[in-house]
């Protein structure tokens, strides 16, 4: 059972393998990188590379760029990635093609996969076969879950271990305080708090536990042991949690104290994170709502109907008698909730903070769904059906169902929504959408244009983008500083499901491209996850399917090469776009503005709109000679347009009399 467990896990964490990073794994196999590089230099204080502190990821993910480095030298061209044969180069990465994601990724997989095995043996020795059986069905296809499970990031091995922890902490005050539960408990808590800070949460959570033992709580299963012997057994909890964290980290062996400055700087600057999407608004801190909804919408049906009727049988005395079980499941919700209640207090919410009670979660549903199989086989009782029968067909069917649920969403876990309340379409205007899933899609579209290692593309998660795209990449950045914006210089412009409902980097941006018509989009589970603009930098193709080609001079400086029109024929209560292809033999004033506007029979200008060219945000004096540049345009009709074709023209730079370039119709 042991392997069948381990390989279902790991085949279901590699299948496609490349696919769908997530925005943070970037982040991770450069900070693992840095970490095995400042090892070798012996530079131990600067280890730590951010305050989660992530450290099992760094060993992990800097083994794997190792792993990477060793294969390049020994069968070059083998991973289709040119690196250099100096091992320091090689580790001072911070692009990263996605071929070299493979091997971290396979690391993680193995590791995660031994997890699945021992949660399962823990739990069977905590709670029994069916329990544990059932509860590693669930868990082991459940969607969130898994889609985090595939990622390099933090809060895969923070659950994997942190769950761990709890099953031997109870297994310890289960079996009359054996020792060595106790010390493997501190150790996988003491890898889960290196792995992420939060899972220090959990220390309350068992200590009210001891507390209602020693109350005389729960003592047909965890039998007192007094206070004295529980606070020994505590303490020597808490120190092994303190020494593996120390053991693990090389930045605690050296300068401590800095630590956890870093530590606490660190998680006091991200509960202050904001820039948040929920209910439909802007916020910098989600309400109390937010993680039951979380539940509600990232929880299979499966795990929701096994909690609910877990509540049922915890509810309910005739159901509670006939659960033997129950002190100890009643403890893991305990823990369970105390870890929701805690991440609700904050200001800083994410979806992916559920991870830590995701694996108690599935324990609980477990026995809910083995309490509803129990009813089956009484029902049943009448056609000799027995309990180890109906339990069999029953996980088989849970396994069926989280399969079929499973599928469609492969391989990007991360799109799944609960289909029983409208999925991703009712969710995209409650929560933010999309960590990476789907940019992909987008950067191997672009990847098919002619000369693509010429192009530049601007886009969000850029560090995730470059990963899949062959050209050159350049960011948007979420706060706009001073100075030329970046992805002003680019030839295509590349926007998310998620900085749109941010409305990141400033609303202003947006509503320009808003304007336009995106070249791809990318659709997944029925709402679009990423759009592909043309940039303000035209290329040699844009040129060519300009929809009115023209060659009007502007002076000596500039030269109107043709225009698009989002219409010909538009109603008195539309608006108008207009692209210009502008090309430049010398750069412009800089007080340059683009005026647009139309003519009637009788010779009279009815409408007209002035605007600085590309909205403002390119510095005309930085524009080189020989540039294209794609400038959009909008005018708005009055109501009271009189139905009839004018002429639209247009003025700007040192030509200051309007130049007709064609007609436009206004209709009722």
């Amino acid at each position: 059972m042991s392997l069948v467990i381990f390989l279902i896990s790991l085949v279901s964490r590699t299948l496609a393998i490349t696919a769908s990073l997530n925005t943070d794994e970037g982040l991770w196999i450069y900070r693992g990188s840095q970490f095995i590089k400042r090892l070798f230099e012996g530079d131990l204080t600067h280890t730590i590379l951010k305050h989660h502190p992530g450290v099992p990821n760094m060993w992990l993910t800097g083994s794997g760029m190792l792993a990477n480095y060793w294969l390049n030298n020994f069968f070059p061209g083998f991973l289709g990635v040119d690196l250099s044969p100096d091992i320091g180069t090689c580790l001072n990465l911070e692009q990263f093609p996605i071929n070299l994601y493979i091997i971290p990724r396979l690391v993680q997989a193995v590791v995660t996969s031994a997890c699945m095995v021992c949660i399962y043996l823990f739990i069977r020795r905590l709670l029994g076969q069916a329990i544990a059986f059932c509860t590693i069905i669930i868990l082991l296809l459940e969607p969130f879950f898994l889609a985090y499970q595939r990622f390099i990031t933090t809060d895969a091995l923070q659950a994997d271990f942190a769950i761990l922890a709890v099953l031997l902490f109870l297994l310890y005050l289960q079996k009359d305080g054996k020792r060595k539960f106790v010390l493997a408990s501190g150790i996988f808590l003491g890898l889960a708090t290196a792995a992420k800070i939060t899972a220090l949460f959990l220390l309350p959570a068992i200590a009210i536990i001891i507390g209602l033992i020693e109350l005389g709580v729960w003592q047909e299963t965890f039998p007192s042991k007094g206070w004295k012997q529980q606070l020994r057994g505590f303490r020597l909890w808490l120190a092994t949690i303190l020494v593996t964290f120390i053991l693990i980290f090389p930045a605690m062996w050296v300068s401590p104290g800095y630590v956890l400055d870093r530590i606490r700087d660190g998680v006091l600057q991200e509960s202050d994170r904001g820039f948040l999407f929920f209910l439909g608004q802007l916020t910098h801190s989600p309400g109390i709502l937010f993680y039951p909804l979380v539940l509600v919408y990232r929880l299979s049906p499966i795990l929701q109907v096994g909690l609910v009727a877990t509540s049922l049988v915890l509810l309910i005395p005739k159901l509670r008698r006939r659960q033997k079980n129950i002190p100890t499941i009643a403890a893991i919700a305990l823990i369970a909730v105390w870890v929701i209640l805690i991440l609700s207090a904050s200001d800083n919410k994410i979806d992916r903070y559920i991870n830590l009670c995701l694996p108690m979660l599935a324990i609980l549903a477990a026995v809910g769904w083995l309490e509803i199989m129990a009813g089956v086989t009484v029902w049943l009782n009448k056609l000799s059906v027995s309990m180890e029968e109906s339990r069999k067909w029953g996980c088989l069917m849970i396994f069926g169902l989280q399969v079929v649920l499973l599928f469609p969403y492969h391989p990007h876990y991360l799109t799944y929504y609960n289909p029983l309340f409208g999925g991703a379409v009712a969710a995209q205007n409650i929560f933010m959408i999309g960590q990476g899933e789907g940019l992909e899609q987008a950067a191997q579209w672009l990847n098919q244009s002619p000369n693509v290692k010429e192009i530049k593309v601007a886009s969000w998660y850029s560090r995730y983008f470059s990963s899949y795209f062959h050209g050159q990449v350049l960011p948007i950045d979420k706060r706009i500083p001073s100075g030329i914006q970046p992805w002003t210089r680019a030839n295509r412009v590349v926007f998310y499901k998620n900085q749109l409902q941010r409305q990141l980097p400033e609303p202003k941006m947006l509503a320009y491209f808003a304007k336009q018509q995106p070249l791809y989009t990318v659709r997944l589970q029925n709402i679009d996850y990423a759009w592909v603009y043309p940039g303000p930098l035209a290329l040699a193709e844009d040129v060519k399917r300009i929809q009115f080609p023209l060659s009007l001079s502007f002076g000596e400086q500039v030269r109107l090469l043709g225009y698009d029109l989002n219409k010909t024929k538009i109603s008195a209560d539309d608006e108008l776009i207009v692209t210009f292809y502008w090309q430049f033999f010398a750069p412009p004033p800089a007080d340059v503005s683009i005026k647009i506007s139309l003519r009637d029979r009788q010779n009279h200008i009815s409408n007209f709109s002035s605007t600085p060219l590309i909205g403002g945000y390119v510095f005309p004096e930085n524009i080189t000679a020989g540039t294209t540049i794609r400038d959009v345009h909008k005018l708005k009709f009055s109501p009271s347009t009189s139905p009839q074709r004018y002429q639209l023209q247009v003025e700007g730079f040192s030509f200051n009399k309007g130049q007709v370039i064609g007609e436009v119709e206004v209709v009722k």
